[in-house]
């Protein structure tokens, strides 16, 4: 009969267990779920984050690559433009050169002019002088 309890007893401490460890595997069943359920959360933000980031930097190659082709386009532009202004200001200082030899030249012309009508009038005033020079 002692055995018997023994054995009862035995039977009880193992229910008991094996309730409390059926409770354990529920448990741990439940946590496993919401730990793959997390897991998953995850998972899933953490490819919408990748995606994001995969489209942010294809936006920012275009981006980038729009820059570089404007940017490249302007210092072309710049290039161009630099060119055109070296070439105007050999062009003005060519006109201004010539400009000066032109008032030179005209000065020159008037100039000769001048003395043309100073040796005029001094022709003229030596022949008055010979004939008043005659009438005495």
């Amino acid at each position: 009969q002692v055995s018997q309890n023994e054995l009862d007893w035995f039977h009880q401490d193992s229910e008991t267990q094996m309730k409390k460890w059926q409770q354990e595997k529920k448990e741990n069943r439940e946590n496993l779920k919401a730990l793959k359920s997390t897991a998953k959360k995850h998972s899933d933000t953490n490819e919408r984050y990748v995606k994001t980031i995969d489209d942010k930097e294809k936006q920012y190659n275009v981006c980038l690559n729009t820059f570089l082709e404007t940017s490249n386009k302007f210092a072309n532009e710049k290039g161009k433009l630099e060119e055109l202004i070296k070439k105007s200001q050999d062009n003005s200082q060519e006109c201004e050169k010539r400009a000066v030899k032109a008032e030179v030249s005209v000065l020159q012309t008037w100039k000769e002019t001048e003395i043309w009508k100073l040796k005029g009038t001094i022709a003229k005033a030596e022949g008055n002088l010979r004939m008043l020079k005659a009438l005495s």
